[in-house]
């Protein structure tokens, strides 16, 4: 058994196997998901696990190049926003319109579904290096 981080083993392979650039997609729980990507769901209930909670422990295990979300977040989540400028104040993130990000999104080597229930609650990770 793990001693610390992640336990979820899932999740922990998943990460084990990303590569330079892969992508990951932590999503709220109402994200319109593709049938055929891999979904490691970690919902039990509305609301929780929060997405900031999934977010900031991932943050804590993988290399992160950059971040990609969508721009609607700005104005009709302003709260989370803020809450993913303070997490991600130390990554490049870029913006695209939430039809884009769903496009990109399908290149993710898996989606991490949230229990969190609030509108475009949704990022792109793309894994980097440590060197």
């Amino acid at each position: 058994m793990k001693k610390t981080g992640i336990i979820n083993r899932y999740l922990c392979k998943a990460i084990a196997e990303l590569g330079h650039t892969d992508a990951v997609a932590i999503i709220d729980c109402g994200y319109p998901i593709p049938s055929d990507c891999s979904l490691i769901d970690l919902s039990l209930e509305k609301g929780f696990p929060g997405f900031i909670d999934v977010l900031s422990r991932i943050l804590g295990e993988i290399v992160v190049e950059r971040a990609l979300i969508a721009e609607e977040i700005r104005s009709n989540n302003a709260s989370m926003h803020s809450k993913l400028t303070h997490l991600l104040c130390d990554l490049p993130v870029c913006y695209t319109s939430h039809e884009e990000f769903k496009n990109l999104a399908k290149r993710a080597r898996f989606f991490i579904r949230t229990g969190e229930a609030t509108p475009y609650s949704n990022i792109l990770l793309f894994s980097g290096v440590d060197f």
